[in-house]
C-alpha cells in the first residue's frame, strides 16, 4: 500500500509538481529553459528569417526592373527557393541541427541569390562588392546585435554615397533605396545563422566537457566504496573472520571477480575521462621517439591473445619500417581500432595489415568481419559520446569514446583516419601517419632508440 503523503511542515519548501504546461517551478529554484516559451523556436525562427530574405529578393528583383517581371531564370530561382523553404519545414529536428546544415545553407542561398541577381543585369559590380562585405561581416561578427549594428552602418554609407554622386537620384523614387532594406535582410538571416551555429558548437563542447566531468567524477566516487567491498572479501576469503563454508566461498570468488572486473572497468573509465579531458583543453603533449613498427605488435599481441573472442592475423615483421613519432599513442590508436574489431567482429577473424605508401608514410588497417555500420551513422562515429545503434544493441560495454581518442591522436600526430562500412559486411579502418614527426632542429631523426621529444 502506497504510503500517504504528508503536507510540508513550517518552514519545509512544498513538493510542486513538474514545471509543463505552464506548471509551477520547482522547490529547488531551478526553472527549466523552454525557447518556445520566451522566444521563437529555432527552427520557426530560420524560416521566417528565410522567408522574409526570398521575400526581399523577390522584391528588389521587381522594383529593379520597375515591377515588370523578371527574366523568367530569376524567377525559377524564387519559386525554387520558396518550395526549398517549405521542404526544410518538413524535415527532422535532427537533420536541421547538424553541423552541415548551416553551412550547407549559407552556401545555397549565397548561390542562388548571386545567380538571380546577375541574371537581371540591373546591379552593378559595386553593389555585389557591397553584398559580400555584408556576407564577410556576418561570418565574421562576434553576437547577432554587432552583425545588425555593422549592417546599419555600411547600409547608411551606401546611402549617403548614393545620394552624394548619384546622378537624378531622388529619396522616394529611386528603385536603388530597395537595397537597402535588402542588405540588412541578408545580413540579418547569414548573421543568424553563424551565431546559431556558433552557439550550437559551444553548447555541444560544453555537453561534451560535462559528460567527461562526469564520468571521472562517478568512475572516482564509485571505485572507492568499491575498493572497500573488495578488501573485506579477500579478508572473508582468508578466514579473517572465521572458517567459510565451500559453498559459501564460491559465492564469495564469484562476487570477487565481478568486483574486479567491475574495478578494472572504472579505473579504464577514470583514466579516459583524464585523457579526453587534457585532449579537449590541448594540454596533451606528443612524445617522440625512434622505435620499430613490429615492436609494436609484439606488444599487442599480448593484449589480444590466441584465444580471445576472435582470432586476429597480425602483419608480417618483414619489410616494416621504424617509425619516430609517439609510440604510446600509436599504441592507444591500434589498441583502440582492434578491441573495436574484436568487440564487434562476431567473433570471425580479424585482420590488422601495415603497408609503406608513397610519400614516407605509413598506412595502417583494421578490417573486421562483423555487424558494420550504417551510411546514416558513419559520419558520426568519430564523435565524443557516440555509439551506433547496432553497437548498442550488442550489449558491449563502451562509453563512446575510444574512437574519438583515435581520431584525437591520429591528427596530433599529423595522419589521417578513414572507415568504410556496411551493415553486415564488417568495417574498414585505414590509418595514415607520416613515418616521422619532425623534430625540433636540434634533435636528430637518428637520435638513439628511446630518445624522445616532448612536444606540449
Amino acid at each position: 500500500m502506497a504510503t500517504p503523503a504528508t503536507p510540508p511542515t513550517a518552514g519545509e519548501p512544498a513538493a510542486s509538481t513538474p514545471p509543463e504546461h505552464g506548471g509551477p517551478i520547482p522547490a529547488s529554484g531551478m526553472a527549466r529553459h523552454d525557447p518556445s516559451v520566451d522566444g521563437l523556436p529555432p527552427q520557426r525562427a530560420f524560416l521566417l528569417l528565410r522567408y522574409t530574405l526570398i521575400i526581399a529578393t523577390a522584391y528588389l528583383l521587381l522594383v529593379e526592373e520597375s515591377l515588370q517581371m523578371p527574366p523568367l531564370p530569376a524567377l525559377l530561382l524564387v519559386v525554387l527557393a520558396l518550395a526549398s523553404n517549405v521542404v526544410i519545414a518538413q524535415l527532422p529536428a535532427r537533420m536541421t541541427s547538424a553541423p552541415y546544415f548551416g553551412p550547407a545553407v549559407i552556401i545555397a542561398d549565397t548561390l542562388w541569390i548571386t545567380v538571380a541577381l546577375l541574371v537581371s543585369g540591373k546591379f552593378s559590380a559595386e553593389f555585389y562588392f557591397l553584398y559580400f562585405f555584408i556576407l564577410l561581416l556576418a561570418a565574421i561578427g562576434e553576437t547577432l546585435w554587432l552583425i545588425a549594428l555593422a549592417a546599419v552602418a555600411v547600409c547608411a554609407a551606401y546611402l549617403y554615397v548614393m545620394a552624394a554622386t548619384g546622378e537624378g537620384w531622388s529619396w522616394w523614387t529611386s528603385p536603388s533605396l530597395i537595397r537597402i532594406p535588402f542588405l540588412f535582410t541578408a545580413a540579418a538571416f547569414y548573421g543568424y545563422l553563424v551565431d546559431r551555429t556558433r552557439q550550437e558548437r559551444a553548447r555541444a563542447q560544453e555537453a561534451d566537457r560535462i559528460k567527461s566531468e562526469f564520468l571521472g567524477t562517478i568512475s572516482h566516487e564509485l571505485r572507492t566504496p568499491l575498493t572497500v567491498i573488495l578488501g573485506y572479501v579477500d579478508l572473508l576469503l582468508e578466514e579473517e573472520f572465521g572458517a567459510v563454508p565451500t559453498e559459501q566461498r564460491t559465492v564469495l570468488g564469484k562476487v570477487q571477480a565481478a568486483g574486479e572486473n567491475l574495478h578494472r572497468y572504472l579505473s579504464r573509465l577514470l583514466d579516459v575521462s583524464r585523457l579526453v579531458n587534457r585532449l579537449q583543453s590541448g594540454r596533451e603533449a606528443i612524445v617522440c621517439s625512434d622505435f620499430a613498427l613490429p615492436g609494436v605488435f609484439s606488444e599487442l599481441r599480448y593484449d589480444f591473445p590466441d584465444t580471445a573472442v576472435a582470432p586476429i592475423v597480425w602483419p608480417s615483421a618483414d619489410g616494416l619500417p621504424r617509425l619516430y613519432t609517439d609510440r604510446e599513442k600509436l599504441l592507444t590508436i591500434l589498441r583502440n581500432l582492434v578491441e573495436n574489431a574484436v568487440k564487434y567482429g562476431g567473433g570471425l577473424p580479424v585482420t590488422v595489415d601495415a603497408t609503406a605508401e608513397a610519400g614516407d608514410r605509413i598506412a595502417l588497417r583494421i578490417v573486421d568481419q562483423g555487424i558494420g555500420i550504417v551510411a546514416l551513422d558513419l559520419p558520426h562515429v568519430f564523435d565524443p559520446f557516440r555509439r551506433t545503434a547496432g553497437a548498442v544493441a550488442t550489449n558491449a560495454q563502451g562509453v563512446g569514446l575510444g574512437l574519438y581518442i583515435v581520431r584525437q591522436f591520429v591528427e596530433l600526430l599529423h595522419g589521417t583516419i578513414e572507415v568504410e562500412s556496411a551493415p553486415g559486411a564488417g568495417s574498414t579502418f585505414t590509418v595514415r601517419l607520416p613515418r616521422q614527426i619532425h623534430p625540433p632542429p636540434d634533435v636528430r631523426p637518428d637520435a638513439p632508440r628511446g630518445d624522445g621529444v616532448q612536444r606540449g
